[in-house]
């Protein structure tokens, strides 16, 4: 046999299944050279609609695509995004995208949907039924209520609840009564968000640690750093584009304080110089009298001796 009759004897052994993965991971590794980013998404126990606003609201922006880890696994390897690889154990969504990293991940943060309890569901907390009023009439909804652990009372015609319930431990599940009370109440306990796990973008991996980060906690440290640094690089006399101005400003006073404490006159200290110079000599002149008023007060005293010289020569008769 042929190597080509072999090779076509193996191409037509290829399931259709098989077909369908190739076209889809191609088609994977041309979405994915359009964007310099690509982020996974657990889409495990993700409600659909969830997924779906958010594709609606990226439009334009981003493209997401579900399918099989294999399939993902292998469009990563072929464009080089093997590095998200290792971070797949749960069902799995890729998004393409020219956002930032962060970016993305705020997005997907800022977009948190309330969702009901489901039976069965392990409670992340406590939760309580806060004491209140309802828009419950009597009847049937109070046994529900009730028979899901909540005080409820009626009062005025109403249901109330009489006093704060906890009607589901943290770690515990959740059963169909107590689903079925929040319900009536149109309590939604949880928050709903797309889970993003990790993005690279053509450098570097960042998983969702990385990206979890507090945005005015954020600006704080920034700002904390940038005060810092500048007063290191300041007090070093390292001149950057943020102190230089600082740095002229304070070795101008330094150069013309040396000059005026050294008496050497310059532009800048000449002016200060002579006014100084005025001072001190007004200053002497209220101690010692005006230097202009001595000469006469030097003729004055000399006619005075002169006179009482002649008084004392002249004979009395």
């Amino acid at each position: 046999m042929t190597r080509k009759k072999i090779k076509k004897k193996m191409e037509k052994k290829e399931s259709p299944g098989l077909l369908a993965k190739k076209e889809k991971v191609a088609s994977l590794s041309k979405v994915s050279g359009k964007y310099p980013v690509v982020a996974l998404l657990n889409i495990r126990n993700l409600p659909d609609r969830i997924l779906q606003s958010s594709k609606k609201k990226l439009r334009g922006q981003a493209e997401f695509t579900v399918a099989k880890n294999s399939v993902i696994k292998r469009a990563l390897d072929k464009t080089g995004k093997s590095s998200l690889s290792g971070h797949m154990d749960f069902p799995t969504a890729l998004v393409f995208t020219s956002m930032t990293p962060y970016s993305l991940y705020t997005f997907f943060k800022k977009n948190k949907v309330k969702v009901a309890a489901k039976p069965g569901q392990i409670a992340p907390f406590d939760i309580i039924v806060h004491e209140g009023e309802t828009d419950l009439v009597p009847g049937p909804a109070l046994s529900e209520l009730k028979g899901a652990g909540i005080n409820a009372q009626i009062k005025a015609g109403k249901i109330i609840i009489a006093k704060d319930s906890t009607v589901s431990k943290s770690g515990a599940k959740i059963t169909d009564n107590v689903c079925k009370a929040l319900q009536k109440l149109n309590i939604l306990p949880f928050e709903a968000m797309v889970h993003m796990v990790a993005a690279y973008d053509g450098k570097f991996t960042y998983t969702a640690s990385a990206l979890d980060l507090d945005e005015a906690q954020l600006h704080d440290g920034l700002l904390a750093s940038l005060s810092q640094s500048f007063n290191v690089s300041f007090n070093a006399s390292f001149p950057t584009s943020q102190n230089i101005s600082a740095l002229l400003s304070s070795a101008f006073s330094q150069g013309r304080n040396m000059a005026i404490n050294g008496h050497v006159y310059s532009d800048a200290s000449t002016e200060l110089l002579l006014a100084q110079a005025v001072l001190l000599g007004s200053s002497f002149s209220e101690k010692v009298g005006s230097l202009d008023s001595k000469p006469a007060a030097a003729a004055d005293a000399s006619t005075a001796a002169a006179q009482a010289e002649n008084a004392a020569e002249t004979p009395k008769t």
